[in-house]
């Protein structure tokens, strides 16, 4: 199953936000699942610079990271464990990272 990617804008002029389409689509299936009887794992790259080996400790944070490169990159939603996500304040900043326990 596929669903369509939508990013939230908010427009100046009205004060209102708007979804727009971005045109991508994410395989669903590639998502974690946080609702079934599995627990979660986190999904921290571990790997080299072309194979992705993610850390596999049990994961306890649902974590939003804003770009900081200023051109406008949507936030990326990863799902870390507590030692990922202390590594991720320290080399991102604190203010550029939403945790939410899972």
């Amino acid at each position: 199953m596929t669903m369509r990617v939508v990013e939230q804008t908010r427009t100046e002029e009205t004060g209102t936000d708007e979804a727009v389409d971005t045109g991508e689509s994410v395989d669903l299936s590639e998502l974690p699942n946080l609702e079934g009887g599995e627990t979660p794992r986190c999904e921290c790259d571990h790997g080299t610079e072309t194979e992705y080996i993610p850390c596999g400790r049990r994961a306890r944070w649902r974590v939003s990271i804003d770009c900081n490169c200023g051109e406008g990159h949507p936030r990326v939603v990863e799902i870390l464990c507590g030692r990922c996500l202390r590594t991720l304040r320290r080399t991102q900043g604190r203010e550029a990272i939403t945790a939410r326990r899972i």
